[in-house]
C-alpha cells in the first residue's frame, strides 16, 4: 500500500520545506515509523479520507487564483494533524475514538478545501500570498453567505518559531446585515462593505492579544 499526496508530504518530513520533490513522492507503509503514519496505514477509513484530502488539495491548489494561500492554510492544518490522536488526558491513542477524531478532522479540512472553489477571493497580497498577508473569502454555505478571514500571522511572543507555529487570524462566520453594511457575530462591531471589486473593513478586529485585522480595503482577486 502506498501513501500519496499529504501522507507522503507530511510523513517524510516535508511539512516545513514543501520541496517540489515531496509532491511526487510516496510513502511505503512498510516503513511507517511515526504514530500517525502507523495509524493511517492501519485504518482503511482514515487512509481513504487522507488520500481524498490530498487529491482535493492538489486540484484546488493548482487552480486557486491567490497563489500561496491554499498551501499556507494546509501547512497550518498539517502542523496540528497529529493532535487528533490525543485522548482526553493528552496522551496519544490508536483506539477507535482516535481514528474517528482524525477522520473527522480530515473530512472537515477537505470540505474547507472544496468550499474554496466557490469563493470570491480578496487580499492585500500584491503578488504571491504569504502568511503575513490577509485573505478574505466570501462564499455560499447552507443558503447563507459566509466569510473567512485568514492571515496576518505573528510569531509567539514567548516562544518565537517559524511559521506555521505562532498566531494566525482565522475567523469564519455567517454574514448578516448591520448598520452601514455587513457584519458577523465573531468580529464585534466591524463593518464589511463587499462589492465585485473589493472588500472594505471599518473597525478593528481582534484575533488574539498578539494580532488582529485593521481597517482597510482589499482588492478582488477572483
Amino acid at each position: 500500500m502506498k501513501l500519496t499526496h499529504f501522507k507522503s508530504l507530511f510523513l517524510i518530513g516535508g511539512l516545513l520545506t514543501l520541496s517540489a520533490s515531496a509532491w511526487s513522492a510516496s510513502f511505503d507503509c512498510a516503513k511507517a515509523r511515526k504514530p500517525l503514519e502507523k495509524l493511517i496505514c492501519a485504518n482503511p477509513e482514515l487512509d481513504a479520507a487522507d488520500t481524498r484530502m490530498g487529491d482535493v488539495f492538489k486540484q484546488v491548489n493548482a487552480g486557486f487564483p491567490l497563489k500561496g494561500y491554499v498551501l499556507a492554510t494546509q501547512r497550518v492544518f498539517l502542523s496540528g494533524y497529529p493532535y487528533c490522536m490525543m485522548d482526553s488526558k493528552g496522551k496519544p491513542s490508536t483506539g477507535p475514538d482516535a481514528v474517528q477524531r482524525c477522520v473527522k478532522g480530515v473530512q472537515i479540512r477537505t470540505a474547507e478545501l472544496e468550499a474554496l472553489v466557490q469563493a470570491k477571493v480578496y487580499s492585500d497580497a500584491t503578488n504571491k500570498f504569504t502568511h503575513e498577508n490577509l485573505a478574505i473569502l466570501v462564499y455560499p454555505a447552507n443558503g447563507r453567505n459566509r466569510i473567512r478571514l485568514w492571515g496576518n500571522w505573528m510569531p509567539d511572543a514567548y516562544n518565537p518559531q517559524p511559521f506555521p507555529q505562532g498566531v494566525v487570524c482565522d475567523i469564519e462566520d455567517d454574514l448578516k446585515p448591520v448598520k452601514g453594511g455587513l457584519g458577523t457575530d465573531s468580529t464585534d462591531d466591524a463593518v464589511f462593505t463587499i462589492s465585485d471589486t473589493a472588500v472594505t473593513i471599518r473597525g478593528f478586529i481582534s484575533c488574539s492579544p498578539r494580532t488582529g485585522i485593521g481597517e482597510g480595503t482589499y482588492r478582488r482577486v477572483r
